[in-house]
């Protein structure tokens, strides 16, 4: 049965011998994203900047390196890399050398010719400091050549393999591991060595609605995945209690006993820098429905388009919808939809990926927004809503009322009939939609990063507590 903690340690804790257990936040899935940060990867973002910034010794930011499947700290290009501002001045690391980055190259593809291809970009980012071009495709094709000798060398036998070199003690850690990770195949090497594991859960989706993902290798893995976490003792982080009860229902299912589990509360990360900037007043405007959101199938835009074609249909004047976020899988039954209805082009735009100065805008003068998600571990333009004042409807999916603190209307995600009802009064009744920012303005609190990552950080002393 899943147990929430409520232990939250001010210092860390000791580890036998008289050590002191660092808490550690993995980059590695941030370092390799490519894309506009948007649920996950914002959440490792601000975790990754909070850790950077904390004075507190006992805190590092790590990454995983891929020839010895073990945690090391950033590297000065990697920190440049995540274009951090703000970081405690022990952190800072000089570059490295050239010479001595490719010695050290060298010397890992030695001890660990088994390598994948991975590991040799690894390795030639540290010989350039994170540059592309000729000398890192160069040393990239160094290393590796060198790598593929000592692997043929060793299995021709005309090689003996290293003797086995004690790992450099870093002494015990708690390492918080990135969803790249999680739904990785590095995982069993993860939870194999020396450092005591903790995970992000925001979800269980892929389990729980394998009809609303797209079918690919990861998915497969996130159930068995997790089960590996937990079975190993991993400290279970939810991002909400619906994400918590999702987690333990699964466990159960599977016959295991689930730790621990720490919940944290979501920070307002967006409102935060509309403070910062002074951003955070409504604005009047021309009159529009505000859906952000990364475009797929379980996030219900389907029925939304039904909506607004059902009002073109009846002369129902309803305001534009705008639904900002890119476009993601299992979208046909969409595209489709939209293609055969081509006067939705005027009532439905889609403004794909915005900056965050451009989203506070949307927020600022939107009518209200919309939600109507089938499922979701915590629905973060729900909450934004409510931290710029604004009124929402959501579906009655656990995760969105707890996101919206029961505040809100809330509609099932598959009731168009009621979703077109409660659409049609918002937009008519100016009473209502004052009553329901009334009803935000008394009882709805912004959390702020720095309380977010208080949270965190008081988990993972417990967790680390909890290890020794």
């Amino acid at each position: 049965m899943a147990r929430k903690d409520s232990i939250l340690l001010p210092e860390a804790a000791d580890a036998p011998g008289g050590q002191r257990r660092k808490i550690c936040i993995d980059a590695t899935g941030l370092l390799a994203w490519r894309g506009a940060l948007a649920g996950i990867q914002r959440l490792e973002d601000f975790m990754v900047r909070a850790a950077l910034a904390d004075p507190d010794p006992d805190v590092e930011v790590v990454t995983l390196d891929f020839s010895s499947h073990r945690f090391r700290p950033l590297e000065k290009f990697e920190m440049d890399q995540l274009g951090v501002s703000e970081i405690a001045p022990f952190r800072q690391r000089p570059r490295l050398q050239a010479a001595a980055a490719l010695r050290q190259g060298f010397q890992s593809a030695r001890r660990h010719p088994m390598a994948k291809s991975e590991a040799d970009r690894q390795l030639a980012g540290m010989v350039t400091n994170g540059r592309s071009g000729f000398t890192f495709t160069v040393s990239k094709l160094l290393l590796r050549a060198y790598r593929f000798s000592r692997r043929a060398g060793l299995r021709a036998g005309l090689l003996r393999g290293d003797a086995a070199q004690p790992t450099k003690d870093v002494g015990p850690r708690t390492v918080l591991i990135s969803n790249q990770l999680l739904v990785g195949e590095k995982l069993a090497a993860v939870c194999a060595g020396p450092d005591n594991i903790a995970f992000l859960c925001h979800d269980m989706i892929p389990t729980m609605r394998p009809d609303l993902v797209a079918k690919n290798r990861w998915q497969a893995a996130f159930g068995p995945n997790l089960e590996r976490l937990v079975r190993s003792g991993a400290a279970a982080f939810c991002t909400s209690d619906t994400a918590a009860t999702m987690l333990g229902d699964h466990m159960r299912k599977a016959g295991i006993d689930l730790p621990v589990v720490h919940r944290f509360p979501m920070p307002s990360l967006l409102h935060d820098k509309a403070a910062r900037l002074r951003m955070t007043s409504l604005e009047a405007g021309e009159p529009f429905v505000l859906y952000c959101s990364t475009i797929e199938i379980r996030k219900n835009h389907i029925m939304l388009a039904r909506i607004w074609q059902q009002a073109l249909d009846e002369g129902v004047r309803l305001p534009k919808l705008v639904c900002v976020g890119r476009w993601g899988w299992m979208v046909e039954e969409l595209s489709a939809y939209l293609k055969a209805h081509p006067g939705l082009k005027e009532k439905i735009v889609f403004a794909g990926h915005v900056s965050d100065e451009e989203l506070i805008g949307y927020y600022r003068s939107t009518t209200f927004g919309v939600f109507p998600s089938h499922i979701e571990g915590w629905g973060y333009a729900a909450s934004e809503c409510l931290d710029f004042g604004v009124p929402v409807i959501v579906s009655t999916t656990p995760s969105l009322i707890e996101a919206t603190g029961g505040l809100m209307p809330a509609v099932d995600s598959t009731d168009q009939i009621g979703w077109y009802g409660a659409i049609r009064r918002i937009t008519d009744d100016g009473a209502w939609r004052d009553l329901l920012a009334g009803r935000i303005a008394e009882e709805h609190r912004p959390t702020s990063p720095a309380e977010s990552w208080a949270a965190i950080k008081a988990g993972l002393k417990a967790a680390a507590a909890c290890a020794n």
